[in-house]
């Protein structure tokens, strides 16, 4: 991963704020401890380029460096900007050029030992938690799929990007003003409209596809939204590796930590080092530069084609590996929904590293539990591993109290999180057919229906108690109110059916069952593990997943049918009552 960029290098990227328009419905501070963001330096604003886009609505005459910085971070923005004696103001990008640091010398309305930018002059602080964007594309936007665009509270997306011309828009030139704006999310509406965002607005929720129906303007073949509907993407290599309510996994001697750094700067030209609370960051400073080395966490620890998992959480013992097997099960079904065939027929080999997850949990009751000791015996495949990553940003010849929040992180020995994993245990019910042979923990060709279960986040609580886990990261996934559980059962029926076509059937069609042949539904390997999980079925069993991929094309597309119209009428009717009853009840 590239360094990550200094805000010199930002104010360059794009010059487009002052050609948007913003309809922002704020979100509250971060009041959560969070890594404390870094001082850049004085930034001056252009006479027709606002620097930052977003102003925040908290008085100005009260205001402090440390009240700026949680609004900010609780809005997801990379940088913070005060000027004029406390006006605050967040923004993606820096769109002005650096000035010398005696330009700011305002001192805070709030807080008379911190300083406040100047007139016309901005203190600029970044985030450190963001990942670099030098290497993002358009490419890595991926779809979401049909969003509502119609609530009370605001826009789903609030920068609407006017300087886009309407009759000749297409997906790919509203994915790239989004991305030359550092935004993670980008949508498109109505044929010829263009929004970006660092969050999905409130009161915003997933639609039916068959909403998002009008053509784009400039590609007739491409979809752009619809009337009040959002067609929604999101690159997650844009957003804060460690967001407001971010709680990093367990402290033990084997772990590599998130990110964590804490800035000092003297008076004297002599240079420093301090050590910081982790023991895989350190800095350095002196009276010019700052330079922090952090080790990131990596953002795709197993990989199938277009599709990577969210790292499972850190553990060091039982409690915590079973909470980590949860988080994996919960992704499975994001696999065959993303990863593309053929790519996604090792899926099924990422169904069977999360069971032996649950296999090394229950073979550790009295102890010795590392997710360390488990990667090491089985690892991951296709993904990345931690990174290094150097900051390097502008210091005073002071101290930096004034220049940094007082909240740090904090690290627990807790396996549990602030948002609990749900427990993989499906609201909704896999239907079963002698005729075809399918039925619990036997699905057509293997491939089970989306979990429907309790929602993970708790600010999505008591509106939506439930979830469907099809994307990895699961704030991208639907969320439905109480009366509508039945819905999202209907909605992973669906799900399942689409991935039956795209995957098993075509995987009949083209005939890779010759190579791949299912138990249930892996690659054959002649590995004791698997010998030894496979001599586990019964004769009925091993002849049932065998003999599943000898279908023709459309003779797999008529049991992928049959399962979807049973499936819908076996969950018809869920309410999910006594699901759910309340946040982390599960």
């Amino acid at each position: 991963m590239a360094a990550l960029r200094t805000v010199a290098a930002a104010m360059a990227a794009v010059a487009l704020v002052g050609r948007v328009q913003a309809n922002e419905h704020p979100l509250p501070p971060c009041l959560d401890p969070f890594q404390p963001f870094v001082y850049s330096g004085c930034f001056q604003q252009n006479d027709n380029t606002q620097i930052l886009p977003y102003r925040s609505s908290s008085p100005s005459d009260n205001m402090t460096v440390e009240e700026c910085v949680a609004e900010c971070k609780g809005n997801g923005y990379r940088y913070a900007g005060l000027v004029y004696f406390g006006v605050c103001y967040c923004g993606q990008t820096v769109n002005g050029p650096q000035v010398s640091d005696d330009q700011c010398n305002l001192s805070c309305s709030g807080n008379s030992s911190e300083i406040c930018g100047g007139n016309n002059i901005f203190s600029i602080y970044q985030d450190p938690t963001f990942p670099p964007a030098d290497d993002v594309t358009i490419a890595d936007y991926h779809s979401l799929g049909c969003w509502t665009d119609d609530s009370s509270l605001g826009r789903a997306l609030v920068y609407r990007q006017d300087q886009l011309d309407s009759a000749s828009l297409t997906t790919e030139k509203c994915l790239q003003a989004c991305r030359d704006g550092e935004f993670p999310f980008a949508g498109t509406e109505y044929s010829g409209e263009c929004y970006c965002g660092v969050v999905i607005g409130n009161d915003t929720y997933a639609a039916p596809a068959s909403d998002c129906n009008m053509p784009c303007n400039g590609n007739s073949s491409e979809t752009c939204g619809g009337s009040a509907r959002l067609s929604l993407y999101v690159a997650h290599e844009l957003q804060s590796l460690q967001p407001c309510g971010y709680e990093p996994p367990p402290v033990s001697s084997s772990t590599t930590l998130p990110p964590t750094t804490s800035t000092t700067s003297t008076s004297s030209s002599t240079s420093s080092t301090t050590t910081t609370t982790s023991k895989t960051s350190t800095t350095t400073t002196s009276s010019s530069a700052c330079v922090s080395t952090t080790v990131v966490p990596p953002t795709c620890e197993y990989k199938c084609g277009k599709w990577c998992s969210n790292p499972l959480p850190d553990w060091d013992d039982v409690d915590g590996c079973k909470l980590s097997w949860s988080n994996c099960a919960l992704q499975v079904a994001s696999c065959f929904k993303h990863a593309g065939f053929p790519d996604a027929l090792s899926c099924f080999e990422f169904g069977d590293w999360c069971a032996d997850v649950s296999k090394y949990c229950n073979s550790k009751p009295s102890g010795g539990c590392r997710k360390t000791d488990f990667c090491g015996r089985n690892p991951p495949k296709g993904g990345n591993p931690p990174t290094t990553v150097t900051v390097t940003t502008t210091c005073k010849p002071t101290t930096t109290t004034k220049h940094t929040t007082t909240a740090k992180p904090t690290h627990t020995t807790s396996s549990t999180t602030k948002c609990p994993v749900p427990t993989p245990t499906n609201i909704c019910t896999q239907p079963s057919n002698a005729r075809y042979g399918y039925g619990p923990g036997k699905p057509v060709g293997g491939i089970d229906m989306p979990v429907v279960t309790c929602n993970d986040l708790a600010e999505d609580w008591p509106a939506y108690p439930f979830k469907q886990y099809n994307f990895p990261d699961s704030r991208d996934c639907a969320k439905y109110p109480r009366n509508r559980c039945g819905n999202a059962c209907a909605d992973a029926c669906k799900e399942q059916y689409e991935d039956c076509l795209d995957v098993y059937a075509q995987g009949c069609k083209t005939k890779t069952k010759k190579t791949r042949t299912t138990w249930p539904g892996r690659p054959r390997d002649t590995s004791s593990s698997y010998r030894r999980a496979y001599a586990g079925s019964s004769p009925a069993e091993k002849r049932t997943f065998f003999s599943s991929w000898s279908d023709s094309y459309d003779s797999a597309v008529q049991k992928c049918k049959a399962q979807y119209s049973d499936c819908l009428a076996v969950n018809r009717g869920v309410t999910g009552a006594g699901k759910c009853p309340r946040f982390g009840s599960w």
